[in-house]
């Protein structure tokens, strides 16, 4: 399990478009949309852990679907920059409680930017194969389950002091800062997107 909490922590705290992401909308639409962006990249990197373990040769026989799938992730990506360049405001009122009673749409803005990510999925399947080949307890019948519950422990270790403690300081700077900040992150990911279509050819 501790190789999986590891796992888990240190693929959350280095995915930092996820990262960039909940900081967008944590300051819009609170810490708790912010922790539910983490929620969902997790769950789509459980699910890519699982095909890990349990057999990848149906994906890895069909290139042609990730393509399809990689564009789509791509027009996400881009949707977010722009609603950060161009949508930001705080939600007050009607809006807000529209937005808490919505928490979902947070959640798979995080599974759908991780899931659309071939790449994502390669670096699991090789990871898998790696520990296969280098440590015999990960040959054993319970290592799957042990290391995919440790994964979401070390990813929440992440995500939670992430979303409600780092993200309840920033909340405390100025509206100024709030949208620099945001505007700077929606540039990050249209670089992001750029380098996607340019140099990452799956």
């Amino acid at each position: 399990m501790l190789i999986g909490i590891l796992a888990g922590f240190f693929a959350s705290c280095f995915g930092w478009q996820i990262d960039l992401i909940a900081i967008q909308r944590g300051l819009k639409r609170g810490r708790t949309a912010a922790f539910l962006v983490g929620c969902g990249a997790v769950f789509a990197d459980m699910i890519f852990l699982w095909i890990g373990f349990t057999g990848t040769q149906p994906l890895l026989d069909h290139p042609e679907w990730w393509g399809i799938i990689r564009w789509i992730g791509i027009g996400v990506i881009l949707s977010l920059a722009a609603r950060g360049f161009w949508g930001y405001s705080q939600p007050r009122g009607q809006d807000a409680e529209v937005i808490k009673r919505n928490p979902t749409k947070n959640f798979f803005v995080g599974f759908m930017v991780v899931i659309t990510y071939p790449e994502v999925f390669l670096m699991w399947v090789g990871i898998i194969g790696f520990l296969r080949a280098h440590f015999p307890e990960a040959r054993g019948l319970r290592f799957e389950e042990f290391f995919l519950g440790g994964f979401l422990i070390g990813a929440l270790l992440w995500f939670g002091p992430f979303a409600f403690i780092f993200l309840k300081k920033m909340k405390r700077w100025s509206e100024e800062n709030h949208s620099l900040l945001t505007k700077l992150s929606s540039g990050a990911l249209v670089l992001v997107a750029l380098f996607l279509i340019f140099f990452e050819k799956f």
